[in-house]
């Protein structure tokens, strides 16, 4: 897989609490509007609470691992609670009239104490297929890599088969969990992608 160069690392520590703007960028989606991708701040939770709001309950399943209609605004509130180096959302947006939508995130969350974050990835129904998911991972990695952290790892459920092969596609190791009921982690060394 070809990811961009990564951007020089951060000084340890100096990425906390800061906006990371550099992560900012326009993509292209053939046939499609400009998509901004951008790290999330908590008062996208508007935008965040229309984006969920709008997957199918296939999609919302497959993502949360549970049955549920609806997060709830503590949810969004959690998701969004991010401090740009340990905890750090990215989204895709695109323009809808005045407002901008969320058409897919990415995040991850730094497992503590470690150089290891566990990491997530949804994307709209409408979107799926179309490089968005892509798109989020390549700059979250970016981001992860210039924060420190070594492994991206997630999980799915068995039936999830369009994430499992995405993500072997992407780079990453996919293997069933022993003893979870079915259950697949899958894992990506970062440093196998740096050189």
């Amino acid at each position: 897989m070809n990811l961009p160069p990564p951007r020089p690392a951060v000084e340890s520590g100096a990425a906390r609490g800061r906006y990371p703007a550099e992560l900012e960028r326009v993509w292209e989606a053939p046939g499609a509007p400009p998509v901004t991708i951008r790290a999330l701040r908590p008062d996208d939770i508007d935008r965040e609470e229309r984006f969920v709001a709008g997957l199918s309950p296939q999609t919302l399943y497959l993502r949360l691992q549970y049955v549920t209609s609806q997060a709830t605004r503590r949810d969004l509130e959690r998701l969004l609670d991010v401090d740009y180096y340990d905890r750090l959302a990215v989204g895709a947006f695109v323009r809808n009239g005045a407002a901008d939508d969320i058409i897919g995130v990415s995040r991850y969350a730094r497992i503590d104490d470690t150089s290891r974050a566990e990491c997530a990835i949804v994307v709209a129904d409408d979107w799926h297929g179309r490089g968005v998911g892509t798109e989020l991972m390549r700059t979250l990695i970016e981001a992860a890599l210039a924060r420190d952290i070594t492994c991206l790892e997630g999980s799915t459920l068995p039936e999830n088969l369009r994430t499992a092969s995405w993500a072997r596609r992407f780079g990453f190791g996919v293997r069933t969990e022993p003893n979870s009921g079915g259950l697949v982690k899958v894992t990506i060394d970062l440093g196998t992608l740096a050189g």
